[in-house]
């Protein structure tokens, strides 16, 4: 069996996942985790994972080229990884001083606010929690930086063209 290679970008951040088919198992590696499970579609935004005596419902839903993915509770955002690795999401844009502004993946609500101007961040850090379409999505820092301006606060309406957080990236 072939093991096949795959880059996404999973709430801002470059993952490498390996895939093996091996019939109706298939055998998922993140780094050193390893998941081998019985995969069936329930339907077409609903997979069953069976692994180690256990069950997963998965429920996934497609916007704009990215994949909302749900899991016992948890969400995350899965698109295709930029070409050049770029660690930023589609629509974040730098600056004339260089910032980079980070923008919403899409239209929300923001329900928690975990930074302010001129705190150090760390890349992967939790900036802000928006909520859009009754899931809450964590948009998080590309970067290791200090936070140069916020242009939102808790209980804002954003959309994927404001931009929420400007991010000064250390050299």
């Amino acid at each position: 069996m072939n093991l096949m290679e795959f880059e996404f970008l999973v709430d801002g951040a470059i993952r490498t996942i390996g895939l093996e088919n091996r019939g109706r198992t298939f055998v998922f590696r993140d780094g050193e985790n390893v998941l081998e499970a019985d995969v069936r579609r329930v339907s077409a935004n609903e997979l069953l994972f069976h692994f180690g005596g256990r069950t997963a419902r998965i429920y996934l839903t497609r916007d704009a080229g990215r994949t909302l993915v749900s899991v016992a509770g948890r969400e995350f955002i899965v698109t295709e990884a930029p070409q050049g690795h770029a660690t930023s999401l589609k629509g974040d844009e730098k600056t004339s001083e260089g910032n980079l502004r980070i923008k919403a993946p899409m239209p929300g609500k923001v329900i928690k606010l975990s930074v302010g101007e001129g705190d150090e961040v760390r890349r992967n850090q939790t900036l802000l929690i928006v909520e859009a379409m009754k899931m809450e999505n964590e948009i998080q820092s590309p970067v290791d930086g200090m936070i140069k301006k916020v242009h939102t606060a808790v209980g804002d309406f954003v959309d994927s063209e404001k931009p929420l957080i400007e991010i000064e990236a250390k050299k």
